[in-house]
């Protein structure tokens, strides 16, 4: 075990009266063993404030059930501020079985403690939420419970550390415990414990990992990807109401989105119904989203379209804006073709009000709602998850799930934050904070420039067309390139028919790509404080820091006859970003199997009434070759560690925050892979495509059977 010494932290030590350390905080979750005051008291008497002489200790009785190797939040609200941080203690028989404080590094002094790095069993996590600053709000962080410990009777203590550099008496803890009870891990959870490790590649196991989607957050919606949200404010807790509101516990079950349903697996381990409302609402965040869906009494959403009401936002000609897009590289995007497009929904760009920055997106196939608010008051950006219960949630078919059906009868609903799905195949800032942990969020949005190639208003290029080289030195270009934008919404839902809760008409004449751009420039530069004016990373770090070169693309196909030539546009733009482990916007305008919309797009009812789960209909229309060209798969001829990369570094390079699960891992590091590691990764993604802790996830791509040999003969041979 090594241990990390935390002495005086620079800059921020607090001098105490020689009597004794002064902080306070309140657990909030788990629930706690006693009642606690507005200062979180009783909590001073170790080990779980139990003979406090100012405040009784008057038992709750809650007890929080939980399973073994499930990975939970810890809540906590710091009232008092005092520098430290916190460790979590674990004892399987009561109050009586948790061991004595710490001894800090020079007894009889508050003045540095050292750190379990990793953790010693019965210390489940140590040197969490390290601060030298009073938090803006109540915080939260992951603990894993053992695999192999079960108890009806289990205590763990939340113990806070208050470093002091001056004077201090050794009274340097405050205390809170919470009684839970730990049964075995059923099959149905077993491997999830380690949430699906992240976004998108091969994590390992277990470790301060948070669970959860975005899911889909994901994506502020649509075109994105690059790579990478903490905090609770007791509010009151929401209940179902007339239409639908912050649904039941039952929220997200009852019915399969994918292979095993792993999205409910990911979700069910961060929690479902008001609780979990809750404590996304907690977070204290004071953007539109935050505000209408946070409200007391919580709101009545039955649809998306109580859900834009709700919002402040009127999708309709000349009010509020919204764009259609025929190809997705967010969390949805293998299942987001011109056969299932996606809605965006957004407010007009000009004047543009900072407190009514917010956009939502949609598309069918599972349950979810993505959405993005702006916070002025701290000047960043937060992204969120509705995950709703549909009407047909005993038995929802395929159907049910690609058609409008999804769209309205909803019973319930439950809200994510972006932090609540943090190191999950569901994480949303696993791309939308690209700069790692504590950096600024990001509105991202590939194909930010025209021609919009894979927006709804994007018709084909007709001749003559200009094209600009390198040099400067333009060509005038004969040439036709046909497209049809979102005309299939015509076949697909009717011409008087309704998409993504907006009217089919409406999404084919809007101007998608030009609209939705415009909205993001105005967002991000009022963010970054230069109005309108484009600009790029690092001077603005709310931009799209890899704009897709459409134009150039689009020439390249004009003057040689393909868009895909090496040493083109394309393949240039695809090769920076597949080294990033990220995917690449396509060449072409539309991504759809052309033998599969034939037919698809003549009788889509028979499509939608398929036998499979909505995940792999919808997937299954995507070219094959195209898949690999955007890389949901790897390129056949690929070395082993070429695929890690490729496939995993969007959600475990550099930048992963350290506190994650998925930060074990290292796609572009492979040098500091041990052995354990490597058979780890070998396990995770040979496992069946049913299975939660299959990496990497199927909503961000699959490993051929020829790929996972390969890999695991690699580090077979190199990991030993």
């Amino acid at each position: 075990m090594r241990r990390v010494h935390i002495a005086a932290i620079a800059g921020a030590a607090v001098a105490l009266a020689p009597a004794a350390a002064d902080a306070h905080f309140v657990l909030q979750q788990p629930a706690s063993w006693a009642e606690q005051d507005p200062q979180g008291q009783p909590q001073k008497t170790a080990p779980c404030g139990q003979a406090d002489p100012q405040v009784a200790a008057v038992p709750t009785g809650a007890v929080t059930a939980f399973q073994a190797g499930q990975t939970i939040t810890v809540s906590v609200d710091e009232v008092t501020f005092h520098p430290g941080h916190y460790r979590v203690v674990l004892s399987t028989t009561g109050q009586g079985g948790l061991p004595a404080d710490p001894e800090t590094t020079l007894p009889g002094t508050c003045m540095a403690l050292d750190v379990q790095d990793p953790p010693v069993y019965p210390v489940l996590a140590d040197g969490m939420l390290p601060h030298t600053d009073p938090f803006v709000g109540p915080q939260s962080f992951q603990v894993t419970l053992p695999r192999d410990v079960t108890c009806t009777g289990c205590t763990l203590q939340v113990l806070e550390f208050m470093q002091a550099d001056v004077g201090g008496s050794g009274n340097c803890f405050y205390h809170h415990c919470a009684n839970i009870s730990i049964a075995p891990a059923d099959a149905a959870d077993a491997g999830v414990e380690g949430g699906g490790g992240g976004g998108c590649a091969c994590a390992l196991g277990e470790h301060r990992a948070s669970r959860g989607l975005t899911f889909l957050a994901l994506v502020v919606f649509f075109i994105v990807a690059v790579r990478r949200p903490r905090a609770l404010r007791l509010v009151p807790l929401v209940g179902v109401l007339g239409g639908g509101a912050c649904g039941d516990d039952g929220a997200t079950a009852g019915f399969a989105v994918s292979p095993g349903d792993v999205e409910h697996a990911w979700l069910d381990h961060v929690g479902s119904g008001p609780a979990q409302t809750a404590v996304a609402c907690a977070r204290g965040a004071a953007d539109p989203v935050a505000r209408a869906l946070c409200a007391s009494p919580s709101p009545a959403v039955g649809g998306l379209s109580d859900l834009y009401r709700v919002l402040g936002l009127a999708p309709a000609a000349g009010r509020d804006r919204m764009a259609v897009t025929t190809h997705s590289l967010g969390l949805a995007a293998r299942t987001v073709s011109a056969l299932n497009p996606r809605v965006v929904v957004f407010p007009r760009y000009s004047p543009l009000d900072e407190q009514r920055i917010a956009a939502v997106a949609f598309s069918r196939g599972e349950p979810f709602v993505e959405m993005v608010g702006y916070d002025a008051a701290a000047n960043d950006f937060n992204f969120y998850l509705l995950a709703f219960q549909p009407g047909c949630a005993d038995g929802c078919t395929p159907a049910d799930l690609m058609t409008e059906r999804l769209e309205g009868g909803w019973t319930g609903w439950t809200l994510y934050a972006d932090h609540d799905l943090e190191d999950t195949p569901l994480d949303c800032t696993s791309c939308h904070r690209p700069d790692g942990a504590g950096a600024r969020r990001r509105l991202l949005m590939r194909q930010v420039d025209g021609p919009w190639m894979h927006w709804g208003d994007f018709r084909g290029v007709t001749p003559p067309t200009t094209c600009t080289d390198a040099a400067g030195a333009t060509t005038v270009v004969d040439g036709t390139i046909a497209a049809d934008g979102a005309d299939l919404l015509r076949q697909i839902d009717g011409a008087d028919g309704r998409h993504g809760g907006v009217a089919v008409a409406d999404l084919i004449a809007a101007q998608s790509g030009y609209d939705l751009s415009s909205f993001l420039y105005y967002a991000a530069g009022l963010a970054d404080g230069s109005g309108d004016i484009p600009c790029q990373p690092p001077d603005c770090p709310f931009s799209e820091p890899a704009p897709f070169p459409s134009e150039q693309i689009l020439c390249d196909r004009l003057l040689t006859g393909r868009a895909d030539g090496a040493g083109g546009a394309w393949d240039l733009y695809r090769a920076a970003a597949r080294a990033q482990g990220l995917p690449a916007p396509y060449f072409d305008p539309d991504v759809v199997d052309p033998s599969v919309r034939a037919v698809v797009a003549v009788d889509f009812p028979a499509f939608v009434t398929a036998g499979d789960d909505a995940f792999t209909r919808l997937s299954s229309v995507i070219n094959s070759d195209t898949a690999r060209a955007i890389g949901f798969v790897p390129d056949e001829t690929q070395p082993a560690d070429a695929i890690l990369r490729t496939m995993c570094a969007r959600c475990h390079d550099d930048h992963t925050d350290k506190q994650l699960a998925r930060s074990r891992f290292n796609a572009v590091a492979l040098d500091r892979l041990d052995a354990a590691g490597a058979a780890e990764i070998v396990r995770r993604i040979s496992l069946p495509r049913t299975s939660p802790d299959r990496m990497p996830p199927l909503r961000a791509g699959e490993l051929p059977d020829q790929a996972i040999a390969r890999i695991a003969d690699f580090l077979g041979s190199t990991k030993r």
